[in-house]
């Protein structure tokens, strides 16, 4: 791995784990944003130097989060991930499932305290109004977001058909 490249990883490790996720997760991630892939759970590991049973159990969660992708390789029983056509909007749609979860609960949970709850209620009808706020901002981030990767983005739009589908392999 270039020194650049193992920099950038190591790095993402770090931002990651400031967010809440396993280093490990951002590694990889930042790996898969920086090579080209896809790579196998073994090769994951030995890039990384780290075991296959983190990796695994990493990789999942960031495929969960809609960060990357497992794909399959003609003729290889093995999984292999590369990062998702757009991670970055993905990640957002991810978000965007759980902030409808919220104001369902938000919601659910406001209606039936008793009016003698005065203020357990006003909390949970704030954070319901507040998670209702991130899904009608976010929805516009996103066709932001999709303008200017359709502008800027040098692969353009749609560039997550050409990282290789279903059957890609090394």
């Amino acid at each position: 791995m270039q020194e650049c490249v193992q920099k950038f990883v190591e790095q993402m490790g770090l931002v990651c784990e400031k967010e809440g996720m396993p280093r490990s997760a951002g590694r990889i991630l930042g790996l898969l944003l920086a090579e080209e892939g896809p790579f196998s759970l073994d090769e994951l590991a030995e890039q990384l130097q780290a075991s296959k049973a983190s990796i695994s159990t990493n990789a999942r969660m960031l495929e969960q989060h809609g960060m990357i992708r497992r794909v399959g390789a003609l003729g290889d029983r093995r999984d292999f991930y590369q990062v998702e056509g757009d991670p970055w909007e993905r990640m957002l749609q991810v978000a965007q499932d759980r902030w409808r979860d919220m104001v369902r609960v938000f919601s659910a949970a406001s209606a039936g305290f008793p009016a003698e709850n005065a203020t357990g209620r006003r909390r949970l009808a704030d954070a319901g109004r507040f998670h209702q706020l991130l899904l009608e901002e976010s929805r516009k981030l996103v066709d932001t977001w999709r303008e200017r990767r359709g502008a800027e983005a040098p692969d353009g739009p749609g560039a997550g058909a050409a990282e290789g589908g279903e059957n890609a392999s090394k």
